[in-house]
């Protein structure tokens, strides 16, 4: 389940990026096109969310022991925490999305891509610790 990791993650991080990309795009250009393309991609990605948060705790088991008492350690323990609370962030903001699919606020959709883009840069951080324990500590990585 581990090995599952990488590629679900890497869906995870592009899908919920895009999806908030295309809501901001759809709602500047008041484009219902884009909207729902940011609904679907968003819906998708929180779901990929998900399939990262269960990876990533087989991945955990895998390589936890391997990197007890080194610096990585503790950016994996960081990674993990973020990774504890990420999905029910996103689950929140899903279903906001649905909601507002069907009975689209202006004040409550504006409230949303808010909320979005901080859950995307959180996100992102997390990204970036996961690969710095990869590329500058070679976690996961077979030798």
């Amino acid at each position: 389940m581990g090995e599952l990791h990488p590629p679900v993650v890497h869906f995870a991080i592009a899908l919920t990026i895009m999806g908030i990309i295309f809501d901001i795009a759809g709602f500047i250009l008041k484009k219902e096109s884009l909207k729902n393309a940011g609904f679907w991609t968003f819906i998708v990605g929180v779901l990929a969310v998900w399939g990262a948060a269960i990876t990533g705790h087989g991945a955990e088991e895998v390589v936890e022991h391997l990197i007890e008492g080194t610096a990585a350690e503790e950016l994996l323990e960081t990674h993990e925490e973020i990774g504890e609370f990420l999905p029910w962030i996103f689950t929140i903001l899903g279903l906001l999305r649905v909601y507002l699919f069907f009975k689209e606020k202006g004040s409550l959709f504006i409230l949303y891509l808010i909320a979005g883009i901080v859950a995307v840069g959180i996100i992102g951080y997390q990204g970036r610790i996961g690969g710095k324990m990869v590329y500058e500590y070679g976690v996961g990585v077979k030798r």
